[in-house]
């Protein structure tokens, strides 16, 4: 059966420049295709092509850190096309549906990840590599469809061909200066990555790190979302938490910042709205590189955390062990192999046992998505079920060095347990030593107690 996709090779051969050409090992159907829309309007394609980059070889730095001059390409392409008429094919400019498209060049932060992240968006990763003196690029974009004829297959291969002459000569016009300054943020941030280990640490949070974000419909997560706009306050170690310095590999710059170290338990508290997750989040991110402009390419985390939650789930044979001591009502099983509907604090008990099991270097809890019946012991609760905060006090030999980051207001009796607390006040990190935490704590419980009757009051007003 003849499509555009069984015509895509004969098109593709003849598109060949001295600046450009197609790689032989394309997989069509899977990263190289031309197919109509759903609806018929428009033609989507996408497939690899190969940019000569002579002047690459002014930048002397490891390949294995170049997805940050790829980012400054992809970037650059994508704001040039907002300006020139043949390279707005990359966002459907000539068909109509452009919002359809916006994602193609929706700008991204993220220069490499060890996660299949933003897939959605055009950004450095298996398909976007740099080599030595070339840049293979996979190359997207969308027409108006036309039916399946030869004069419309001349018609696609010569719009094609001057988009990749477009799309060439826009890159080439992209900077050294430039391309190096994203080749050595993201060369920085994996050099410092791999030494957190030998530092003590699981993560570092490079003075000036701006964690907040900006969600737009194509970036709605975290770990991909850009900046925020406007006020942005940024991190600076507290002095009293001993602000960890370091040296840059690519930069040859010296930052501080705050380490966190492996195997503490780090808390970040405050009162409402003062940004607790935000920096959890941006915690989790420092797996990421990020590119310059980002807010987090000095934020730094050893990959590998997990990050375990309330929402209740299907449990087939978990450990429940060490939280449950017996099985949860409507549950079957032990407490080594539990079945049955999860409520929110056993499901997140086996996650976190789940996980401890994995060993990782960390474990972050935010207040915001976990069971509160678990994390601190409560009046209500069996005597069957150890808290987090007890287990913390009682017997950290569950933990086996893993780092517990745990962000909250309200999980004060496990904040208490921390080895290092920061405060959160107008979304600037103020230390705060955990006697004085403990010792203000105390006082805050005997005041609560003052709200509540006494049994004996109760009695005689009853009677």
């Amino acid at each position: 059966m003849e499509t555009w996709t069984s015509h895509l090779p004969e098109i593709l051969i003849s598109l060949t420049s001295s600046d450009y050409s197609i790689p032989d090992n394309y997989r069509l159907g899977t990263d190289a295709y031309l197919v109509p829309s759903p609806d018929r309007q428009d033609l989507l394609f996408s497939f690899p092509v190969v940019f000569r980059l002579p002047f690459i070889e002014e930048i002397s730095l490891p390949l294995s850190s170049s997805s940050g001059a790829v980012h400054e390409i992809i970037e650059h392409c994508k704001r040039s096309s907002k300006k020139d008429k043949v390279l707005g094919i990359l966002y459907g400019i000539g068909t109509g549906n452009q919002g359809r498209y916006l994602a193609n060049i929706e700008p991204c932060t993220i220069a490499s990840s060890m996660s299949a992240l933003a897939s959605n968006l055009w950004r450095p990763d298996e398909e976007n590599v740099l080599f030595s003196d070339r840049v293979r690029l996979s190359i997207r974009g969308s027409l108006p469809h036309l039916p399946l004829s030869s004069k419309n297959i001349t018609s696609i291969r010569s719009d094609l061909g001057a988009y990749l002459s477009a799309m060439s000569d826009c890159i080439s016009k992209v900077s050294v200066r430039q391309m190096k300054r994203g080749w050595e943020s993201v060369l920085d941030q994996q050099h410092l990555r791999s030494e957190l280990n030998g530092m003590g640490l699981v993560c570092f949070i490079g003075d000036g790190t701006r964690p907040a974000r900006s969600y737009t419909r194509h970036r709605s997560w975290h770990r991909v979302a850009g900046p925020k706009d406007g006020v942005h306050i940024p991190f600076h170690c507290p002095v009293e938490l001993s602000p960890v310095e370091v040296m840059l590999a690519g930069s040859n710059q010296t930052v501080t910042g705050l380490g966190i170290k492996r195997g503490e338990i780090f808390a970040i508290t405050g009162s409402n709205a003062e940004g607790k997750s935000t920096l959890l989040n941006a915690i989790q991110a420092g797996a990421d590189d990020h590119a310059p402009g980002d807010g987090r390419e000095m934020l730094v985390t050893v990959p590998g955390g997990f990050s375990p939650d309330a929402t209740s789930i299907e449990l087939k044979g978990a450990d429940l062990r060490p939280f449950f001591g017996t099985i949860p009502p409507g549950m079957t099983g032990t407490p080594e192999s539990a079945f049955g509907q999860g409520s929110g604090s056993a499901s997140m008990a086996f996650r976190i046992s789940d996980s401890l099991r994995r060993e990782p270097p960390y474990i972050v809890i935010d207040e915001d998505r976990a069971a509160q019946n678990l994390m601190v012991p409560c009046y209500m609760s069996s005597a069957d079920i150890r808290s987090l905060a007890s287990l913390l006090a009682e017997d950290r030999g569950w933990f086996r060095g893993t780092s517990f980051i745990i962000a909250g207001s309200g999980m004060e009796l496990l904040i208490a347990q921390a080895d290092r607390i920061i405060r959160l006040s107008q979304h600037q990190p103020h230390a705060l030593f955990v006697p004085e935490y403990r010792s203000g704590l105390y006082a805050y419980y005997e005041k609560l107690a003052g709200f509540i009757p006494s049994p004996t009051s109760e009695k005689q007003g009853g009677g």
